[in-house]
């Protein structure tokens, strides 16, 4: 009986040789398929991202697309904090503008007139107060009214919730953000957009300060060239956040 078994399994061997060939390229064939899948998947996946570039993922705070509504919605105040304390006094004054040249001329062809020097000409500003139409404020505001603390009008917009915006489009070459400064207030993230939507600048800017200072400047852009834009203001902590006013330069 042994010797039947191996004489089976040797009258088999030559069989098995001949698959062999076959058998060894049927795996090679298997083999070089899932390489080309392999590579295939690779490539795809890396002229999807290559079509955003560096840099393309959306970040926590967007720069606005487009400038937003500027129709103001305020909701209904609550009860403000009492403070004990006034404090400071009004920001300071924007500094004028430059010369405006001026040309000399002669009266005569023989006579000479001694060039007029022309004083200084500053663009002209508007101050606006925080309930000023157009200026839209989105989340839970509320409005403080007849302070003591030496405020613009004695009046503020303020919110304590994060997150919360304000937006405000305007024609002009330049804005100022005009807010009080406390060691309760934080920081707020500002953008300025041009029409198109394009960022024309953006500044993380603080409110604190060792006590109450009202009336203080605390974002400015100035000689930009004239057109419209929009200014957009989010909170991001501190307690208050709040606006006094606005002063847009012509």
């Amino acid at each position: 009986m042994p010797g039947t078994r191996w004489t089976r399994w040797m009258s088999r061997l030559p069989h098995a040789i001949a698959a062999l060939p076959w058998t060894l390229a049927s795996i090679a064939v298997i083999v070089l398929l899932f390489l080309l899948v392999k590579a295939l998947v690779a490539v795809l996946g890396h002229d999807r991202y290559a079509e955003h570039g560096a840099g393309s993922r959306s970040e926590a705070v967007m720069v606005p697309g487009v400038p937003v509504a500027t129709e103001s919605v305020l909701p209904s105040p609550s009860p403000t904090k009492t403070r004990r304390e006034s404090g400071g006094g009004p920001g300071a004054a924007p500094p004028p503008a430059g010369r405006t040249p001026t040309a000399s001329r002669s009266v005569t062809p023989s006579v000479s007139v001694t060039p007029s020097t022309a004083s200084p000409s500053p663009k002209p500003t508007t101050l606006l107060n925080d309930d000023a139409p157009g200026i839209s404020y989105r989340g839970r505001w509320a409005v403080s009214r007849d302070r003591p603390y030496g405020d613009h009008r004695d009046d503020v917009h303020y919110t304590i919730h994060d997150g919360d915006s304000f937006s405000f489009t305007f024609t002009g070459t330049g804005l100022d953000y005009i807010t009080s400064r406390d060691p309760e207030y934080g920081d707020a993230d500002v953008w300025i957009v041009d029409a198109g939507g394009r960022p024309v600048k953006q500044q993380r800017v603080s409110a604190r300060a060792n006590r109450y200072q009202p009336q203080q400047t605390v974002f400015s852009v100035r000689d930009l060239p004239v057109g419209t834009y929009t200014i957009w203001a989010v909170k991001r902590n501190g307690v208050y956040f709040q606006v006094d006013a606005l002063r847009v330069r012509g």
